[in-house]
């Protein structure tokens, strides 16, 4: 059988194929498709518990848990990409169990990758491919035509090495900051300071099998490596090092 335990990170999703039991309850900013393969994925909150063969869509900001004995796909999307887009108008409803085509092709092509059909670059590239279907091919981001905040993603990316003040952002976006943050939350659906945050950990994941934690704490805007693991077990439900004992191969 294949290796499994990989992950692949970029700017707009990322996604890991494994197990785990001991994840904790957490929640992030992006939107979230978990994918049983081999056993019944199951999925805590803290008002009632879920467990399916299919796949669960969760929005962001949704406080959950998640456990799987065999093998899954996890997918995290980030909301302001236009795949993102696409999946944000895909329901309304904070969780969803869902058995789309995306799902069924998903799982086809993870069934041949554990069954040595496939190769693992092979795999990975096709996996993207299927991903990247799912765009709702607008011309920017944000798909609603405010330039201020597409504007303000963009200066949020090129200064994901620091802390951006509200007042700063607000400033670069012409805006006081109470009409900024109104504005932001209103065209991305989330807070300036969850989107922030959400740079900054994208930023750490592509640094994590190459620096050690205190150089991506000072590179990524965190106040110590203390600060950024804790930062990171809040969004993901593991550690950075658990992360990457979970993740043999990493590509970005």
């Amino acid at each position: 059988m294949q290796p499994t335990n990989i992950a692949h990170i970029n700017k707009n999703y990322g996604w890991f194929l494994g197990s785990f039991a001991d994840n904790q309850l957490h929640k992030h900013y992006a939107i979230q498709l978990s994918i049983a393969i081999e056993e019944p994925i199951r999925l805590s909150l803290p008002e009632f518990n879920i467990e399916t063969d299919k796949a669960i869509f969760i929005q962001p900001n949704v406080a959950h848990q998640l456990s799987c004995k065999g093998n899954h796909l996890l997918v995290l999307i980030n909301p302001t990409s236009s795949i993102g887009h696409f999946w944000h108008r895909y329901s309304s409803k904070q969780l969803l169990e869902i058995d789309t085509q995306l799902v069924k092709d998903l799982k086809l092509l993870v069934s041949k990758y554990l069954a040595s059909k496939i190769k693992k670059e092979e795999f990975i590239d096709q996996l993207n491919c299927q991903i990247q279907k799912y765009d709702c091919h607008c011309e920017d981001y944000i798909h609603s035509g405010d330039e201020r905040i597409e504007k303000a993603i963009d200066y949020l990316n090129q200064n994901s090495e620091r802390v951006v003040p509200l007042t700063e952002i607000a400033e670069h976006c012409h805006l006081s900051t109470d009409r900024f943050q109104h504005l932001f939350r209103e065209i991305t659906g989330q807070t300036y300071r969850r989107a922030q945050l959400w740079v900054k950990l994208m930023t750490a994941l592509l640094q994590l099998k190459t620096q050690p934690l205190t150089t991506i704490a000072h590179n990524c805007g965190f106040a110590d490596s203390a600060h950024f693991s804790r930062t990171f077990k809040e969004s993901f439900g593991f550690s950075p090092r658990e992360f990457l004992k979970l993740s043999q191969f990493v590509q970005v």
